[in-house]
């Protein structure tokens, strides 16, 4: 690979640097929020660690799927 075909590749990386960072800074901010309620709130289906584990290793559907059916609601 030459160094213009490297300055290419990395033009095009440049041009959807602005599309990524709102994806990355969501991303980190629910899993943040997702483990902040895995440590305040009782959980369903498995263990704390497990839901927490998915929540950092399937980014960003793990804190989705923990939000909709692993945090226990206030009538359960």
């Amino acid at each position: 690979m030459s160094f213009t075909e490297t300055g290419l590749i990395v033009s095009e990386i440049l041009k959807f640097l602005p599309y990524l960072i709102p994806v990355v800074i969501i991303e980190y901010g629910l899993l943040i929020f997702a483990i902040v309620q895995v440590a305040k709130n009782e959980v369903r289906y498995m263990p704390k660690w497990g839901w927490i584990l998915i929540i950092i290793f399937v980014n960003i559907i793990g804190p989705i799927v923990f939000l909709l059916i692993g945090k226990k609601r206030d009538g359960e």
